[in-house]
């Protein structure tokens, strides 16, 4: 017998009840869903928890918690949340700048260059180097300009690889690096910057 009624007197939404609920149905469907609550079980069951919950909820008491403690929550999410590399922003450096590709001023000679500026675009950053020769290796130092939380900075070859950390002022510098050709990585908690085929002395 229930059933045949619901097929007469189909079942009201959950938007329609919550509505109902809480006053903002017009008088005209008002009365039409109060009609249809009158005959059927469960929309009223349903109604009467939905003005239960509404009234906990409009007679909720309990204060948020205090600004220190949201604080220190997210201190502690950041601190165990570590980004894997998998995550991590990858930007391959584009050179804007190199001092030796600037022609010698009329009337000097060209010679062996043993200082070499660069200047890199990288997203949000530049980059600049500064390159220069001691005996038979190589020097190599640096400012990252723009946002920068610090980070590694590491220069990998066939001669050698050469760890540095980024200081206060995102400088670093990487020395007794032999003549070859190198990758230079710089390693931030959210990105990783690559400048590929950085030659050195050739």
């Amino acid at each position: 017998m229930e059933r045949a009624m619901n097929l007469i007197f189909p079942h009201f939404e959950f938007d329609k009840l919550a509505d109902l609920a809480e006053g903002r149905l017009a008088a005209q469907d008002q009365q039409a869903l109060l009609a249809h609550l009158s005959r059927c079980r469960p929309c009223s069951e349903k109604l009467s928890q939905l003005e239960r919950t509404i009234e906990m909820m409009r007679s909720d008491a309990m204060e948020d918690a205090p600004d220190y403690a949201f604080d220190r929550a997210r201190r502690l999410i950041h601190a165990r949340v570590k980004p894997s590399t998998s995550v991590l922003k990858q930007v391959l450096a584009t050179l804007t700048f190199d001092s030796l590709q600037m022609a010698p001023d009329f009337g000097l000679r060209s010679g062996a260059v043993s200082e070499r500026q660069l200047l890199f675009s990288a997203g949000e950053n530049d980059l600049h180097l500064q390159i220069k020769q001691a005996e038979e290796q190589w020097i190599v130092c640096g400012q990252v300009l723009g946002p920068c939380a610090g980070g590694e900075v590491e220069i990998e070859g066939a001669s050698a690889t050469v760890h540095a950390s980024l200081s206060e002022l995102c400088e670093f510098t990487l020395d007794q690096i032999p003549e070859g050709t190198y990758v230079l990585t710089l390693r931030s908690p959210d990105a990783e910057l690559k400048v590929p085929d950085l030659k050195l002395g050739l």
